[in-house]
């Protein structure tokens, strides 16, 4: 969702820029667009998985993330908001613990990977085509519809040949593109064939490794340490009560 908000501001810029044509403006629209559906379904899952709904929406600047989710050009800027609050919860969260979570599960990932490289060659793809493919007479690329639709089905390596490129820079981003399709889906078959075939942690491992840690047992270590301290303080100061109590009756 990070990279995907950063996607959006970048688009945000692209379409204020003057000298972007209006083809590549529409189809970064079009990706613009479907980026709001994520950005909804966050926005969803964060609102009703949270203990405190109104100190989410108006703490936590869930009002923002609502309003961006929206797909209206002047309520774009609060993606700005999605960015910080994202990038806040990262930094709670640890760069570490990221890192670790990636290595764990790495097929859950790919999924997310890949739904984010698809959306970049997809818009990058699709403007590319257009600014050589528009310009030709011979072209039959010449909306961001048919850029778009030409792109997806390249990623995919089907090829239904109805949208083809004609020029020689068309034909470039069509071999970038099929070979970015493949490499995209051949590592999304094997992570996904990997989770399928590697046994499964058993939860009693995982929290084995997790405590495996150095850091990790040192910490535990010094707190033990200092429960036991606190045992033998209070131990002593019973005795040492004790023991007054009864000089003070062998003195009377």
């Amino acid at each position: 969702m990070e990279l995907l908000s950063l996607l959006a501001i970048v688009n945000i810029i692209l379409l204020i820029l003057p000298f972007v044509n209006s083809d590549t403006k529409a189809v970064i629209t079009a990706i613009d667009g479907f980026l709001t559906i994520f950005f909804l379904f966050d926005f969803s899952y964060r609102f009703f998985t949270v203990e405190s709904k109104s100190h989410y929406f108006i703490k936590n600047w869930g009002w923002a993330d609502l309003l961006a989710s929206i797909p209206f050009y002047w309520l774009r800027i609060f993606r700005i908001f999605r960015t910080v609050c994202i990038y806040n919860l990262l930094q709670n969260y640890g760069t570490k613990r990221v890192v670790t979570e990636f290595r764990n599960n790495r097929a859950q990932f790919a999924v997310y990977i890949v739904i984010l490289a698809v959306i970049l060659v997809l818009e990058i793809g699709a403007s590319l085509i257009l600014i050589f493919e528009s310009q030709s007479p011979k072209g039959n690329i010449k909306t961001a519809g048919d850029a778009l639709w030409w792109g997806y089905v390249t990623i995919t390596t089907v090829g239904y040949g109805d949208f083809y490129p004609v020029t020689f820079g068309g034909r470039l981003v069509g071999v970038a593109v099929m070979a970015t399709g493949i490499s995209i889906f051949s590592v999304f078959t094997a992570f996904i064939a990997n989770s399928f075939l590697s046994p499964r942690k058993k939860k009693k491992e995982v929290a084995v490794s997790k405590t495996e840690d150095p850091k990790t047992k040192l910490a535990e270590i010094k707190r033990m340490l200092d429960e036991e301290e606190k045992v033998h303080a209070d131990f002593k100061a019973r005795i040492e009560e004790r023991i007054e109590e009864m000089e003070g009756m062998l003195r009377g």
